[in-house]
């Protein structure tokens, strides 16, 4: 827009370069614009007003008090504007007036302030994302260490329980797993709770034997029931199906999660677990789990707060009982995504009960591949098998589990002498950590892929990341465990992949 030449002298001299693609601002120079066209409309017609008669004065000075008017008032509806948008404008600018050039010089200093302010967001926001990628890092490399040695701790728990121990050795040896799980539980927690936030958590589809993960879950917990002098039920409908699908880890971790809780609350009273079918029809099942107990109860205020991350229901609650005040945040989001609702009937003093409907997909009971499932037979018969693990305590501890299986184990301690040993023998599989020295997994399964693209390879991580997830294909790997693994996730993986 071509300005009136007072009003460019203004522009060059108060406006800085840029603000000119400012929409708000263009507004306001177009008003400023016509006020001083008007003002020199007005002036040239007041010089004029001596030439001609006094009823055209009149006239004159008639549309020029109007046009007057109109420009206080525009002016004044400028700074309404601006006392709207900056309740903390200065005095001087909100004062009764007509300087025009005060309110450019306003606008023109906050329009400063405020690219100021963006600048300092964009800075702070690079920070704020920094030091979150920072955490994930040291969330990562913190789980690694400590699964790490956890693996072994588990790992050779189930192994010695499973080698006929002698009566007075059981309950010791069932004490250790279940403070090991404990453990594993808190730093599942914490790496989910983070990965939720992240949106990375993924959740399986596969089938699995829903009696088995509840009664897993169930005798995890017995333990601990049993030490508070609680009685510990678990019933499940005959009616529902033994296969079911969908992600059995995360399930277990709900479970878990709830099952615990109920029966940490719980001293000298009743805790049962309980599954029941509502419906079912050809393809899919709706299954009701229910939790209760005759524990300490919730207040009804505090229930709204019990699903928040970091919050139980009263700080005495942490002290008395233990607990990240995770549990309950982490399982109300895992049935989320599983596209669940997490329910609660509660009484002070009496109890509680938590319940929640899960439809999903189930197995025909006929079908030839779930009798496969359905073997309880480990044999891996003599299938070779290399190993490379540089941590001793997991060498010993899987070598012996593989063995166990009717496997012949190879060892490696890094990916470089795995590489070596791959171009010297015939494997049938190759179980692969990640984290090593001289050569890491990934790279080592990169090297193997080079000549040879039929071994199927299991990296076994302690690494418990998505990323792990998505780079496996990458680099050649068929599939991948968490450490402290669950010993029959890991032989069910292999014999799939030694059978195909």
């Amino acid at each position: 827009m071509d300005y009136n030449r007072l009003l460019k002298r203004q522009i060059k001299k108060y406006l800085t370069e840029g603000l000119d693609n400012d929409q708000r601002l263009s507004v306001f120079m177009d008003a400023v614009n016509d006020s001083y066209n008007a003002f020199e409309r007005d002036k040239r017609l007041s010089e004029h007003a001596f030439e001609v008669s006094e009823k055209d004065y009149l006239d004159i000075y008639s549309r020029l008090k109007d046009e007057i008017n109109i420009r206080n008032q525009s002016i004044q509806r400028l700074k309404e504007t601006i006392r709207n948008m900056e309740p903390g404008a200065e005095a001087e600018i909100m004062q009764d007036g007509d300087n025009l050039l005060d309110v450019v010089n306003y606008l023109n200093l906050q329009i400063n302030k405020r690219k100021e302010a963006e600048s300092a967001m964009r800075i702070a926001k690079e920070e704020a994302e920094k030091a979150n990628q920072a955490k994930s890092e040291f969330l990562s490399v913190m789980s690694h260490e400590i699964r790490t040695p956890l693996n072994a701790v588990l790992g050779l728990g189930q192994l010695l329980l499973r080698q006929n121990p002698r009566p007075d050795q059981v309950n010791n040896m069932q004490i250790l797993k279940a403070s090991a799980e404990n453990l594993l539980t808190l730093i599942n927690d914490i790496l989910d709770f983070s990965k939720i936030n992240a949106k990375k958590l993924e959740l399986d589809h596969v089938p699995f034997n829903i009696r088995k993960t509840i009664d897993d879950v169930f005798q995890a917990n017995s333990i601990r029931g049993k030490e508070w002098n609680n009685e510990m039920k678990m019933t499940i409908d005959e009616a529902i199906p033994h296969y079911i699908f969908g992600d059995p880890h995360r399930l277990t971790q709900v479970l878990n999660n709830l099952l615990s809780n109920a029966v940490k609350f719980t001293r000298d009273g009743i805790v049962e677990l309980s599954l029941t079918l509502e419906k079912i029809d050809e393809h899919k099942c709706c299954i009701l789990f229910s939790i209760s107990d005759t524990g300490i109860g919730i207040e009804q205020e505090k229930l709204e707060h019990i699903f928040s991350p970091f919050a139980q229901a009263s700080t005495s609650i942490t002290r008395k009982f233990g607990g990240t005040g995770l549990g309950l945040a982490i399982t109300a989001e895992l049935l989320e995504l599983m596209q669940c609702k997490i329910n609660v009937e509660t009484t002070l003093g009496k109890g509680s009960r938590f319940y929640f409907t899960m439809e999903r997909e189930y197995v025909d009971e006929g079908k030839d591949h779930l009798q496969q499932m359905l073997s309880t037979v480990q044999d891996l018969n003599g299938a070779a098998i290399l190993l490379v693990e540089d941590t001793p305590f997991n060498v010993l501890f899987t070598q012996q589990l593989l063995e166990g299986w009717n496997t012949k184990v190879d060892v490696a301690e890094n990916g470089a002498i795995a590489v070596d040993m791959m171009q010297k023998k015939k494997y049938d599989l190759v179980l692969m950590d990640l984290h090593m020295p001289v050569m890491d997994g990934f790279t080592a399964s990169i090297k193997i892929r080079e000549f040879n693209d039929q071994t199927p390879i299991i990296t076994l991580t302690a690494t418990a990341s998505e990323d792990i997830k998505n780079k496996l294909g990458e680099v050649g790997m068929q599939d991948y465990v968490i450490k402290p693994f669950d010993i029959d996730v890991l032989f069910s993986k292999i014999q799939r992949l030694l059978k195909n």
